[in-house]
């Protein structure tokens, strides 16, 4: 399988969230969100500023933006969460696993912590998530980052498109773990590769084959054409070399920033480096 392809792939908490205000500064709170198809794990802290809302990848969980969760929070009120059949979240009671459902739980999870106007972050699937929650609530959003993230795949050559559309036989958590060993390649730490499999040793393997096809029928445009705001991209240098569906590619108006040396999970590998750039994009954010 090309190694563009699999870059695009990637990519118990009870009680109810009412609207509320953030956490003191410094100091994180869990909650869970009641969405559409089950409890979602919420992660809350920090004040101040235009906040900052993570969305993991598909596979992962919140954890993955530790190190941005607690940078992040030392100026402004930063969320992230655990998206549905993922981490501490609940598998959707409706087994409906798409970018569209996966926009709609991103919405509960803005109304129930009373969010007016957020950047938005989204790492490799969730490129896709974002792009669909801006299509459906553009007036909300002060930025968009995709972090090395999917854009518009729908446009993939037919071979791609079965790729995403049928998992292979026998697909299973074997097959599952040795995608995305593959994907994490040779510059990914040791602390990350061990993450990542972790997380995506937890995740259904039907989950994340039906949101592989939904990401393959994805297309952000018309929708992302009613939010105008600033768009940008924090990649894995070369990233968009190999991937020509990345979001920097294949979404207008993106401006792009590289970090070097890391692995698709750039903002483990590196963190401070993905610190840096994303502070660049804040301080572009009234």
């Amino acid at each position: 399988m090309p190694r563009w392809t699999l870059g695009l792939f990637v990519l118990t908490w009870l009680g109810c969230a009412t609207t509320r205000p953030a956490a003191p500064s410094g100091q994180e709170t869990f909650t869970s969100v009641e969405a559409g198809a089950g409890k979602l794990r919420v992660s809350d802290g920090g004040r101040g500023g235009t906040p900052v809302l993570f969305v993991h990848g598909l596979g992962a969980d919140l954890e993955v933006w530790r190190a941005q969760l607690d940078h992040v929070r030392a100026s402004r009120r930063a969320v992230a969460y655990d998206q549905r059949g993922h981490g501490g979240s609940q598998p959707a009671s409706d087994g409906v696993y798409t970018i569209e459902a996966l926009a709609e739980d991103l919405e509960r999870v803005v109304s129930a912590l009373g969010l007016e106007r957020f950047v938005l972050v989204g790492h490799s699937m969730s490129g896709n998530v974002i792009s669909a929650y801006a299509a459906r609530h553009p007036e909300k959003l002060a930025a968009l980052v995709y972090a090395d993230a999917a854009g518009d795949v729908s446009q993939a050559p037919q071979e791609m498109k079965d790729w995403f559309n049928k998992p292979p036989e026998g697909y299973g958590p074997a097959q599952v773990k040795e995608e995305f060993a593959q994907m994490l390649g040779p510059k990914a730490r040791p602390g990350t590769r061990e993450h990542v499999l972790a997380s995506v040793g937890r995740v259904d393997p039907t989950t994340i084959a039906a949101l592989r096809r939904s990401m393959g029928a994805f297309s952000p445009r018309p929708g992302l054409d009613r939010y105008t705001g600033p768009r940008f991209a924090i990649e894995a240098e070369g990233a968009a070399e190999e991937n020509p569906f990345a979001a920097s590619r294949s979404i207008p108006g993106v401006v792009t920033t590289t970090v070097p040396d890391v692995s698709h999970w750039l903002m483990m590998d590196d963190p401070q480096g993905f610190n840096r750039a994303l502070d660049a994009v804040l301080s572009q954010v009234p």
